[in-house]
């Protein structure tokens, strides 16, 4: 019992020190000005947090509870199907983008400045959780921001802070981050899961397959003995995975010693389909040795070597029977 509880104390410390360290980061380009507001890269912005009671049951519908009235059904039976699929070992987030007005320092709503503020759900332990967070002056990169209201009691499930979330996520191999609708800031993810996988609402249709999304995701896993490996950091991976005739292609890359990717369907109809397809690929990739993965690849297998080497990119083929660690590529 006391090592549990000195293991809470650490990660409790850990946490405080990540988010010290995150506002010391976003001091250093923001000051007050006390003529106009703060300034975030030479920017003015007015005011520093969001309305809360909009974000969460008072903006016309688009607030944490609207999300949760006109999705839980389908984000909690998501939820249930992965865990059931992964045998609990990993996450489901639904997430949606609104835009929420800000309050300035007289306590008053201003619409002249809103904020990116995202909603979640999730299950835990077979609880059905909301939460939702944004970012200080509206900043991509600013201090998370959650903010308790009083009326707890607006919402058909629990309203948690993003912290629990986090918590109760930190053991999971992996997160599926769904989102409904285009907006969506990857820091946030970076930050909040370990390694993940954001994709629009309705990439997978098919409950179903869920299961082989993650049995094929668990290989992928299992081929390296670590994501904080330095010899992996200047790499990133294109998956192929092929359900009942939907061609599915995600790509990862190696951020904050974690696995950042992003799951799409890949719409091949006609050869100059492929072109497309790699070359919006291939943009988003930050490593310069990319390892291609799969059984199948869609008809694009030359068609990667060829922009490779247009690109200078070195490509590595693995299928899923190779036992060789990514990590063992030098």
């Amino acid at each position: 019992m006391i090592l549990s509880n000195n293991m809470n104390t650490v990660k409790i410390f850990a946490l405080l020190a990540f988010s010290a360290i995150q506002s010391v980061s976003f001091a250093q380009d923001r000051y007050e000005d006390p003529n106009v507001g703060y300034k975030y890269n030479q920017k003015t912005i007015h005011n520093q947090y969001p309305c809360a009671e909009c974000a969460v049951f008072d903006n016309n519908g688009n607030d944490l509870r609207g999300f949760v009235n006109t999705t839980k059904k389908d984000a909690i039976s998501k939820a249930a199907k992965v865990a059931d699929a992964s045998n609990n070992t990993w996450g489901y987030v639904a997430v949606k983008n609104a835009k929420v007005p800000s309050v300035n320092k007289k306590g008053d709503l201003d619409y002249t400045q809103s904020f990116d503020v995202n909603e979640a759900m999730y299950l835990a332990s077979g609880t059905e959780k909301a939460t939702w967070w944004a970012r200080e002056c509206n900043s991509p990169k600013g201090p998370l921001v959650h903010i308790k209201t009083e009326n707890s009691d607006k919402l058909s499930i629990p309203n948690v802070k993003y912290t629990e979330m986090l918590h109760e996520f930190e053991s999971k191999k992996i997160t599926l981050v769904e989102y409904y609708n285009g907006t969506y800031n990857q820091f946030d993810y970076d930050f909040l899961f370990k390694n993940y996988i954001l994709m629009p609402a309705g990439t997978i249709k098919d409950v179903n397959t869920y299961k082989n999304i993650v049995d094929f995701y668990n290989d992928f896993l299992s081929k390296f003995s670590s994501t904080s490996d330095p010899l992996i950091e200047n790499k990133s991976f294109i998956t192929c995975l092929a359900v009942n005739n939907v061609k599915y292609l995600a790509y990862f890359n190696v951020t904050n010693n974690k696995l950042a990717g992003n799951l799409e369907i890949a719409d091949i109809q006609y050869d100059r389909d492929r072109d497309t397809v790699i070359h919006n690929t291939f943009k988003k990739l930050t490593g310069k040795t990319v390892f291609v993965y799969g059984n199948e690849l869609f008809g694009m297998e030359k068609k990667m070597i060829t922009y490779g080497r247009l690109h200078n990119i070195k490509l590595i083929r693995r299928k899923t029977t190779d036992s060789k660690l990514f990590n063992d590529e030098k």
